[in-house]
């Protein structure tokens, strides 16, 4: 049976790669070690495949058909469409039998899922990638969310549909090795007045709640409390699918930086998992790391 070896959240502000420099220093370099910390525990955990949830950015689909969810099914995805994120083109492998699996079980769980063969990737997923596995080599299942656009689904649905992806995956009959990851938010504004601001507290706030395993209490926000950290801070809806699969299981954050020449608050995160030697290492790597 498949097994969950690691969970990660973290931001994927657009700038983190294509302006770097912009940022202030110390605040670059936390944030790339907390990336860096993430993707040694990626090694570690010997992951064979990555699960990736995040935002819809108007690159696959628009408001002629706008799903709350797609799993990309696809032998492969080309990625990034934006020419200027400093991350290379590239062709990133899929896996087409663990994500036919999920559309397949979230089906017969009574999601109304859609899936693509021919997902695009932008910023929302490669610039994650792009520092968990900058070779490209894992294969990976892409979920494209809808944390854009009205009406939106729940945070509580976004829980359930988390909670539904450990079952599933923990289900299927293949002996893979999984990592579960969350790309968006924190707080900030996108093409509206207030763009470059940052709402620190909500971040804390919310990072909090994630590491106390308590990620819950934050399900029956409305979208105009959210809204208070920004129209951009819906893609907490990834976040909480993560949350949703691990539960209440506490987790440890790595980094938390308000840079708003990144407009965005940036965050990253990880749950402690595996009780094997190598898991056990890179949990005890990512515990014995400064926040």
């Amino acid at each position: 049976m498949a097994e969950i070896v690691a969970a990660f959240a973290a931001s994927h502000a657009p700038l983190i790669v294509a302006a770097p420099e912009a940022a202030d220093p110390g605040s670059k370099e936390r944030l790339y070690a907390a990336m860096g910390r993430l993707r040694r525990a990626l090694e570690d955990a010997r992951a064979t495949a990555i699960v990736i949830c995040s935002n819809e950015h108007f690159t696959n689909f628009f408001l002629d058909n706008f799903p709350p969810s797609c799993i990309g099914i696809g032998d492969s995805h080309l990625g990034p469409v934006e020419g200027w994120l400093g991350v290379p083109k590239a062709t990133v492998p899929g896996h087409r039998a663990l994500g036919t699996w999920l559309v397949e079980r979230a089906i017969a769980a009574e999601f109304d899922q859609t899936f693509s063969e021919e997902l695009r990737l932008d910023h929302g997923i490669m610039t994650v990638l792009h520092f968990l596995t900058p070779r490209m080599q894992l294969p990976i299942v892409p979920i494209i969310q809808n944390c854009a656009v009205a009406p939106m689904p729940t945070l509580r649905r976004c829980w359930s549909f988390g909670a539904f992806l450990r079952r599933a995956i923990e289900a299927w009959p293949a002996g893979e090795r999984v990592a579960l990851v969350a790309a968006g938010g924190l707080s900030h504004w996108v093409g509206m007045p207030g763009m470059g601001r940052i709402n620190a507290e909500f971040d804390r706030w919310f990072l909090n709640l994630m590491a106390e395993g308590h990620a819950e209490e934050a399900l029956d926000l409305s979208d105009a409390e959210v809204e208070r950290a920004g129209n951009g801070a819906h893609e907490i809806r990834s976040w909480l699918t993560l949350a949703g699969a691990m539960g209440q299981r506490p987790a440890r954050v790595l980094a938390y930086e308000p840079v708003p020449e990144w407009a965005t608050g940036m965050g990253v995160l990880a749950y402690h998992l595996g009780s094997d030697s190598k898991s056990a290492a890179a949990v005890q790597a990512l515990a014995s790391s400064p926040t």
